[in-house]
């Protein structure tokens, strides 16, 4: 339409000129002629220069959204050398350019390309398109003008243990605050698509819910307590004289209380500086926790069993006999580690499993969380994952991330006897009292995931007076050294609350903020 407007007013104009000529005023100004012819033309080339920009410039967004879909596409398929991407950008830039059949046939389809390259390590792909111009009222010949959009795809693999609390201070109402902060934080993280198959990033979540310590068990792993278990550990000498009985045989049994009630928790490196071993293989290193206790004092599921004979917690100091009880075991979270996965199903009813159990150890449970990003739990030997979790990097090829949450408001933790071997002896004060060690242990663990380059986030909820006792307790004890692990790239979070139900919606900020900072490392950017 306005194309034709034009040739009507550049006709009319003519004829006015040839009017005006054969006068006698128009022979006397043959300037006017040239500045009219120069307007003419001037007013041509504008006029094609905007529609040249206008198509050029919607062609150019053609080339971005097929750029930007190519980027996306790889970097789910992890830069599948198969896949057509010339067809796909050809695809993508004729549907982009819509209802324009003039544009269209200005397009050389043929022409449309996509050519791969580095940026800094990084693939780059770059989509070009040849589009063949022409000044239909200049009469110029037909040129070639390149447009192209560059993407860089950034992939950086992705591990994250996710810590969480199941101690008795999580009620109900706190585990469920607990389950959506851990389902909207896997989503923030891996997307909304469930299906594991088709996530778009290589990203994957553990699972860490602990108590006094983690549970291992897993049902598809059965032999892991035999794999796992040190020479001599399934027979521990303080309870021969409960398997003498034949109630059971030893701790792996499968009439064993927490092997009935499918609870699988165990230990290695507790001694000073050994930070749990949790960067070492696990076949044949680990001791196996079990709880003699009275029966009120036991775990659902399991049906305690009594004997007669020594104290298991004074033998060999004290051989006096007397009724004992072996229960399922209380400080054993319910719901057990869960592997490296990017299977939202499986994280949703991981965290569906989690409920109140007993005390609280952060150091064991920040020492799992080790265990669960350790590339020496790779394989059958470890987790069942023949690739997961990667090898560690120093020169950042892939990133290794842990995320704590816990309540801090506590007066107990960490020096209980989960905490120590059986023949390590410490004074009630001083430094050498369990307090000392347990705070050296924070700067030894954290000292280690800082060797290893992992990442550590710290979220947690304490009352709002400062001079609470058990807010001092933690930030003395543990304080130090999650600092020292925070100092390696993460950072230390608190919601000023008594509760996760309370300080949800600051967690919520919180955790969101972090998993930002983590999808940093996968995501495609136009950069041309």
């Amino acid at each position: 339409m306005k194309t034709r407007c034009l040739h009507t007013h550049v006709s009319s104009t003519r004829n006015a000129l040839n009017t005006f000529l054969r006068s006698d005023s128009g022979a006397a100004l043959p300037f006017i002629v040239l500045i009219l012819v120069g307007a003419l033309v001037g007013l041509s080339f504008a006029f094609d220069t905007v529609r040249m920009v206008n198509t050029a410039g919607q062609l150019k967004r053609a080339t971005d959204a097929a750029a930007l879909a190519i980027g996306q596409i790889q970097l789910r398929n992890n830069n599948d050398d198969e896949t057509d991407l010339d067809s796909i950008a050809q695809g993508y830039v004729l549907n982009n350019l819509g209802m324009d059949s003039g544009l269209i046939d200005q397009i050389d389809t043929t022409s449309i390309s996509v050519t791969q390259g580095t940026n800094d390590g990084h693939p780059t792909f770059t989509v070009t398109v040849t589009l063949k111009t022409q000044s239909d009222l200049l009469n110029a010949q037909t040129e070639d003008q390149v447009i192209s959009s560059k993407v860089e795809v950034v992939s950086t693999p992705t591990e994250v243990a996710l810590l969480l609390p199941n101690t008795l201070t999580e009620d109900e109402p706190e585990l469920v605050a607990l389950r959506k902060l851990g389902k909207n934080f896997a989503r923030n993280l891996l997307g909304e698509d469930t299906d594991a198959s088709n996530s778009a990033q290589k990203v994957w979540l553990s699972l860490v819910p602990f108590s006094q310590t983690v549970n291992v068990y897993d049902a598809d792993d059965p032999e892991r307590i035999s794999r796992w278990a040190a020479a001599g550990a399934l027979n521990p000498p303080e309870l021969r004289s409960l398997f003498k009985t034949g109630k059971v045989r030893s701790l792996a049994d499968p009439r064993f209380p927490d092997r009935v009630a499918k609870l699988l928790c165990m230990y290695r490196g507790l001694g000073a500086g050994e930070n749990f071993n949790w960067d070492q293989q696990p076949d044949s290193q680990f001791g196996v926790y079990y709880r003699h206790d009275l029966p009120q004092n036991g775990s659902p599921g399991a049906t305690p069993i009594s004997w007669v004979g020594p104290n298991p917690s004074l033998w060999p100091s004290s051989v006096a006999e007397d009724v004992r009880w072996i229960v399922a075991d209380k400080g054993c979270p319910n719901a057990p580690l869960l592997p490296l996965t990017n299977d939202l199903d499986a994280i949703d009813g991981r965290l569906d499993e989690m409920s109140t159990r007993f005390n609280v150890n952060y150091a064991i449970a920040m020492g799992w969380a080790g265990h669960a990003l350790s590339p020496n739990m790779r394989g059958s030997s470890g987790w069942g994952d023949s690739e997961l979790p990667l090898d560690f990097s120093k020169s950042k090829s892939n990133v290794k991330v842990i995320v704590m949450l816990a309540n801090t408001a506590g007066e107990w933790f960490d020096t209980d006897a989960y905490n120590f071997n059986r023949d390590q002896a410490l004074d009630s004060t001083g430094p050498g009292s369990a307090k000392a060690f347990a705070t050296q242990r924070f700067h030894d663990v954290c000292r280690s995931f800082r060797d290893k380059n992992i990442k550590f986030f710290f979220i947690g909820v304490r009352p709002g007076d400062p001079a609470d006792f058990s807010r001092t307790l933690f930030a003395d004890i543990a304080g130090p050294g999650l600092r020292e692990c925070a100092g390696g790239g993460g950072g230390l979070y608190f919601a000023d609350a008594s509760s996760f139900v309370e300080g949800k919606s600051q967690i919520d900020n919180s955790l969101e903020e972090i998993a930002e900072e983590i999808r940093q490392n996968y995501y495609v950017r136009l950069i041309k």
